[in-house]
């Protein structure tokens, strides 16, 4: 049985300790002095897809976690079925081949985690990469394709959740978190523990803010180059 790692106690319980306040909002409310303000950040652009499982009524963190990166302003974040991997993989694969760059981030619960693995094959035989893929008990031990840069599975030994599987080869960042000695999680809510959803929302913020240097901090960089 896989154990859950000294890394994912750390990423747990930092997140147990996040507000549901916005992750950026304390830049606002705090103004540091001259020498100590942070770099500026650069908003980058992001189609976020969050399939949900079966019949599509067992998955409201699905629904939450789309209300909370809305609230944080992400203008693209659409919500699926489990049914649905041909349509995204499609949209997304129209998208890019009209010039659309944005980062690709698929989250799915239950069956609609399995739906992730199979969105991310279909672009990885289009040659698009996947910037973050984040299951919820996936039911099934499949294998993560290559073209995933970063991958998390939350997921519980508990009937339906397995552990998904690393290729060999594989290069991104890849993590199974067995939540099973959790007695408060279960495969109906799992994806709506505030913990994990926190999780996901800083590894979400993180792919889409670039630190933004600026002109004098460029030009000091290439006096020591």
């Amino acid at each position: 049985m896989t154990r859950i790692s000294r890394r994912d106690f750390t990423l747990i319980a930092a997140a147990s300790a996040l507000s549901a306040v916005p992750l950026d909002a304390g830049l606002s409310q705090h103004r540091p002095s001259p020498h100590t303000r942070p770099p500026a950040i650069q908003v980058e652009q992001a189609q976020i897809y969050l399939i949900r499982g079966l019949f599509g009524v067992f998955s409201s963190g699905m629904d939450q976690l789309a209300a909370q990166f809305k609230a944080q302003g992400y203008s693209n974040v659409s919500l699926w079925s489990w049914t649905d991997v041909d349509r995204i993989a499609h949209d997304i694969i129209a998208g890019h081949q009209a010039g659309d760059n944005a980062h690709v981030v698929l989250i799915g619960h239950s069956l609609g985690s399995n739906a992730v693995v199979q969105v991310a094959d279909r672009l990885a035989q289009a040659g698009i990469p996947v910037d973050l893929a984040v299951t919820f008990d996936i039911t099934e031990g499949l294998r993560v394709p290559l073209n995933v840069q970063r991958f998390e599975n939350f997921y519980q030994n508990n009937g339906f959740g397995r552990p998904a599987i690393e290729p060999a080869g594989f290069t991104g960042e890849f993590n199974n978190i067995n939540l099973s000695n959790d007695t408060r999680l279960d495969h109906g809510n799992i994806d709506n523990a505030p913990q994990l959803q926190q999780i996901v929302m800083k590894q979400v913020y993180e792919i889409t803010h670039t630190h933004v240097r600026t002109r004098v901090a460029k030009r000091k960089d290439a006096r020591r180059g």
